[in-house]
């Protein structure tokens, strides 16, 4: 059983699930995640993106993490354990390390993430995934949500953001600008790797 019917009443829809949104927000407006919500937010970077290709089909490129490098000139590579070779293979809280390209020049940075949620079959499926330096707002939080929704006729809308949390989003606030084209990048990224199946 998902852990999400724990978390949600089955009757619920996308509006009362805290932290979902549908689309993104007006630029400089903090959107809410599942996991944080809003409180201590410092920023959020938001794409969207419609796309020829099923929910089921975009979902599994976003979590084939190993297959990343194939196609995603944002986080060009991404560490997973060992036992993980495919999408089906993602868990909850599993560990991963994101190597990214674009945010400072003329290096690559890294981030380490887990899996928050994994809902492929929620009315619109979503997967989320954060960073939490487990000293809560005296740090850095953040949390990326990308969920899909059917728009019909073999499109599907794709809406990924992520909202930084803390005293450490201050710092990382310098690179909201980059970090906004990175997300805008890999949306398109996304939309060619699954166009092109």
């Amino acid at each position: 059983m998902r852990l999400s019917h724990f978390l949600f009443p089955a009757a619920a829809t996308t509006a009362t699930i805290p932290g979902l949104s549908l689309n993104c927000a007006p630029t400089g407006t903090i959107m809410a995640t599942p996991k944080f919500g809003t409180m201590g937010a410092v920023f959020t970077v938001c794409a969207q993106t419609s796309i020829r290709g099923s929910e089921p089909a975009l979902y599994d490129v976003l979590l084939d993490f190993p297959r990343y490098h194939e196609w995603n000139t944002f986080v060009y590579d991404v560490d997973v354990p060992a036992n993980v070779t495919s999408a089906k293979d993602v868990y909850l809280g599993m560990p991963m390390t994101l190597h990214t390209y674009g945010l400072i020049p003329v290096l690559n940075s890294t981030s380490q993430e887990s899996i928050s949620f994994l809902e492929p079959h929620y009315q619109t499926p979503f997967v989320g995934w954060l960073t939490d330096a487990g000293i809560g707002l005296a740090g850095l939080q953040a949390e990326h949500i990308s969920l899909l929704r059917d728009l019909g006729g073999g499109m599907t809308e794709y809406v990924s953001w992520e909202t930084y949390y803390g005293a450490g989003a201050l710092v990382v606030a310098v690179l909201k600008d980059r970090l906004q084209t990175q997300f805008e990048n890999q949306g398109r990224d996304l939309k060619i790797r699954v166009e092109g199946l």
